[in-house]
Parts: C-alpha cells; structure tokens; sequence
C-alpha cells in the first residue's frame, strides 16, 4: 500500500463538487433536468428547479485543490434568469466575452448597427469551443466571491453573503476576460515586436489570448523555413522588419 501522508492542514470545502479550481476544458454538451424539492407529504411546498450539467472533455487542470487527473468534468448550475444568482454570475462572464466579437458601435444602443442581446452570441455558440473556467472563491488570487442571498443567513432571516460561484475566464477564438478585447492577433503582434522568432515563439504558445484562436497559434507553432509561419507573414505584409541579430521590429504607422 502506497504511503499516504496524514495531516489537518489545507482542509477543502466539500460542498463546491469538485476540487478543480481553475481549468479550461471543450464544452461537449449541456444537458437539463428537473429536480424536485421538499415533500408534500409533510405538508412541505414542492418547488420544481431546473439543473444545468455543462460537460467539459479534454479538461487541462490549472489550480486545484487536490490533484485531478480525469479528462472531463461537469459543472451544475440551477438556471435562473437572475443576475445575483450562481448561473447570473456565471452566465454574464460568459456574455462579457462573447461580445468582444461585436464592435463598440454594435454594442450601443442607439447606433444603426446595434444589435440587441437576445440576438447576439448565445452559449450554444460554445459547444465544441475550449473555455476557461475560474472559481471566483478570492482565494490565492482567484476573483473575489459575490455577494448573493442566502435565506439560511442572519439566523433563519436571509442576506447576502459571500458565495464560491464559477466564472467563464476564456473562449477558444473570442478572447479572454480582463483584456480590453485585444484580439489574438494584436497580442501576437504585441509579443513579437524586440524578439527573435524562437523568443517569439516560447511566449506565444504559452499566452492565454493568442490560445483562443488554434489557427493563429498553428502558425506561430510553425517553422521560420514554413512561408506561411506567422513571422514571415508578418514581414511580408510590411508589419514588421528584422535586423541583422535576426530580431524582429513593428514598423510604426508614418
């Protein structure tokens, strides 16, 4: 039997579901059912809630609080069209970055081109995308809890109380939260300008906007001798030059 190291330190909640706590993983489905609660028999009200299983494959662990080593996971959520709810917080970190897609004048209300947002992006738009996915816990530099209500809070009373919720952090070729909406490009270009291709390279694979766009990140994976290498591209359409040292230099706009 393998050594198993007993202690009373770095105990975990247990009530989250998993211990996965940072993660990205494909969106595979997202299927519903109707749960009941409370017994009629007992003179309890029965209320019907309808549970999101938003099922990931391909699940790469980034922080955890015991180790993870299975390949998919599923998160539930009750479905709600409230803000202050786990699936409200969930759901608008999801729509904040679906809507870097549309531009600022399609995203005012008042412009000809805006569209409303029953009409944008929805998360069916997700399925078969990687996504990122955070605990917003404000824990080792997680995002901060939100306050949501919680009837068993002030003694029986109700209140808003910090709560553990998950938050969408990343979509594959849409863009990552908390970046303005660069786009997977203009990182790119950002990370080659005082660089070699192999300095280049080592960062770019490794970035979480330029990881949103697989097209993006194939050419930059791809050899300097390969013509269309995102290096040479980027030279080639006048972006870019390279000195004798082979480093690579953005040619501002005259």
């Amino acid at each position: 039997m393998a050594d198993v190291k007993v202690s009373v330190r770095n105990l975990i909640e247990s009530d989250l579901g998993t211990p996965l706590r940072k993660f990205t993983g494909i969106l595979d489905s997202k299927p519903t059912e109707d749960k009941q609660y409370g017994d009629a028999t007992k003179g309890e009200k029965v209320r019907t809630s309808t549970q999101v299983h938003f099922n990931f494959k391909d699940v790469e662990p980034i922080e955890t609080v015991e180790p993870y080593n299975f390949p998919t996971v599923t998160i539930t959520l009750g479905l709600s069209n409230r803000t202050k709810s786990k699936y409200g917080v969930f759901g608008k970190s999801v729509a904040d970055i679906l809507d870097m897609q549309y531009s600022k004048e399609q995203l005012t209300p008042g412009s000809p081109t805006y569209i409303k947002p029953d009409a944008r992006a929805d998360i069916d738009s997700c399925i078969g995308k990687r996504m990122g996915l955070v605990m917003a816990d404000n824990v080792d530099g997680r995002p901060v809890a939100p306050k949501l209500f919680d009837g068993r809070a002030n003694d029986g009373k109700g209140g808003d109380v910090d709560t553990p919720c998950w938050m969408c952090y990343q979509i594959e070729g849409v863009g990552v939260a908390g970046n303005a909406g660069v786009s997977p490009n203009d990182q790119a270009y950002k990370l080659l300008d005082g660089r070699t291709a192999q300095q280049f390279k080592d960062s770019a694979v490794t970035d979480p906007i330029i990881r949103t766009d697989p097209g993006l990140l194939a050419m930059i994976s791809m050899p300097v001798s390969a013509p269309t290498a995102f290096v040479n591209i980027a030279v080639k359409s006048g972006s870019f030059t390279t000195d004798t040292a082979g480093v690579y230099h953005r040619v501002k706009a005259s």
